[in-house]
């Protein structure tokens, strides 16, 4: 078939992606790679020290015709006491679910604040993750970063696995911390640049982890043993790395560098993904998009995030935001043992919990004109903020034991509203608010600040041994925080065209005034 030329110079990339379809076979390809990848990360996570890995067996030492029974209910507060037992008592047994660090490391022999302390030190490595990989995708291109962050990722977990100590397991886990956001920030702003603007929201769901989830908590459930599931969750993610290189560069970066040609030669392969190989672009047709935007040239970095008013408030929104969603999740992932029923079929659950919001966000997406950004993400963060209270008021009432299948219930609802559709929507937001210049860099510097969740968390989890729902309140105000500065400043980005410049968010071309709604 002969080659079909368009009739004229595409002066946005919205209108190749029209030409070529918005949403094909490369996109779905797309979408699928990036789920598989999020079947080991999910492993890691779940299997980790700070969750399945934690698990606190029941001691029991019957030395003497005296029986004494240490667990999860008391070796927090009297770690010292059970760690003399363990190691003194003759007639000991122990009851374990699964085989965890906690067990065979007898992590109750370390000072009690030692996890806590620990947990919030690691996304210090996070905060170093996200700076670099921001910098470096946005200056040297998302794909091979994309690539090398995920082997490195699984090549860390599949070490840890063979840890010969705890203190061997924190450096290597330290490591995964460091290179998964370089994953995470690269991976995410390929995605969504390459895939048509009314697709996004959709393609943005490839991040769930709601399939990993289920999968970690059936493989932990199997294996019933740290090491052997951790060799597991990890091995799966091999062949994932080779499928990624049939990935494309993202179009978008390669003409705000310049490289036409190449830029040129990734849509086109896009196209015959998607059965329109007959429809070609050549370097004249990638130049005619940068001259027809505004673009500068320049070495941009996280000072041009806050270096106009709209983005910093902006910025400031998906800071606190960011904060609340990391707060909402690791709570209940470090703290999995607090709720009802088996810590791997709440694991699971943690999966299952968000399988519905892929779907109800699409409908309102496909079929709601009038439902967009703002209200999928206050909306949601509202549904969370109530979940968190309640289950607050249980505990403060008095009814914790009686009604703890009720208390576990909302914080899994919760939990699957606040990652299921809070995470997506504010992920979309950063895609959709920020110029593909600084895109990377914005998502890994606000995906930064949000680790001030991660460390918030564990610090909460260690101060329920004064008040026990402090981890659930703390939830319950970052959330009430999310609304109240979202519904202030945050615009409607549904349908608008992604901004590729600062001077056209200056300008006010892509985006609404802030005041909108």
């Amino acid at each position: 078939m002969e080659e079909q030329r368009p009739s004229r110079f595409p002066q946005n990339f919205d209108e190749i992606f029209e030409r070529i379809k918005s949403y094909g076979w490369y996109q779905l390809f797309f979408l699928l790679t990036v789920q598989y990848a999020c079947i080991p990360q999910a492993g890691r996570t779940a299997g980790g020290f700070f969750s399945l890995g934690g698990l606190i067996p029941t001691y029991t030492c019957s030395d003497n015709g005296t029986t004494i029974v240490f667990d999860k209910t008391n070796i927090p507060r009297y770690a010292a006491e059970a760690c003399i037992m363990v190691r003194s008592c003759r007639n000991l047994t122990v009851d374990s679910v699964m085989y965890s660090m906690y067990e065979e490391f007898q992590w109750m022999c370390v000072p009690s604040y030692l996890m806590p302390t620990m947990a919030s030190i690691m996304p210090l490595a996070s905060i170093t993750g996200f700076l670099i990989g921001g910098h470096i995708s946005d200056h040297y291109g998302r794909k091979w970063l994309t690539i090398i962050g995920f082997s490195v990722d699984v090549l860390g977990g599949l070490i840890s696995a063979i840890a010969p100590n705890w203190q061997f397991y924190m450096v290597v886990n330290f490591i995964n911390q460091l290179t998964q956001p370089v994953y995470s920030g690269a991976a995410f702003a390929l995605c969504m640049e390459s895939v048509g603007t009314k697709w996004r929201l959709i393609q943005s769901f490839a991040f769930q982890w709601s399939l990993g989830y289920m999968l970690a908590g059936l493989g932990a459930y199997l294996t019933r043993h740290w090491r052997i599931f951790n060799i597991v969750a990890n091995g799966v993610g091999i062949p994932c790395v080779f499928i990624m290189l049939l990935t494309e560069e993202s179009p978008r970066w390669l003409v705000q560098k310049h490289k036409y040609r190449h830029a040129a030669q990734a849509i086109n392969k896009i196209a015959r993904w998607n059965g329109r190989g007959h429809i070609q672009y050549t370097e004249a047709d990638m130049k005619a998009i940068e001259l027809s935007s505004k673009a500068k040239r320049h070495n941009y970095n996280i000072y041009h995030l806050f270096s106009q008013k709209k983005l910093a408030i902006y910025c400031v929104s998906q800071i606190v935001t960011g904060i609340c969603i990391n707060t909402v999740e690791n709570v209940l992932l470090f703290n999995v043992q607090d709720l009802a029923g088996s810590p791997f079929l709440n694991i699971a659950l943690f999966g299952i919990m968000r399988l519905w919001a892929p779907l109800a966000a699409i409908a309102m997406e496909r079929y709601s004109n009038w439902f967009g950004r703002k209200p999928l993400l206050i909306g949601s963060q509202v549904i969370v903020c109530i979940c968190f209270t309640c289950m607050t008021i249980i505990h403060t009432t008095g009814y914790w034991e009686t009604l703890h299948w009720l208390a576990t219930g909302l914080a899994l609802f919760g939990y699957g509203v606040e990652i299921g559709l809070v995470w997506v929507a504010y992920k979309t937001y950063t895609t959709e608010l920020f110029p593909t210049v600084i895109r990377t860099i914005a998502l890994n510097t606000l995906s930064l600040s949000s680790n001030i969740g991660n460390a918030l968390a564990p610090q909460l989890i260690f101060l329920n041994f004064f008040w026990h729902p402090m981890p659930y309140a703390g939830a319950a105000v970052m959330s009430l925080a999310s609304i109240v500065i979202g519904v202030a400043v945050l615009p409607e980005t549904k349908g608008q065209p992604m901004p590729d410049s600062l001077e056209e968010i200056k300008e006010g071309s892509s985006v609404r005034a802030v005041t909108s709604s």
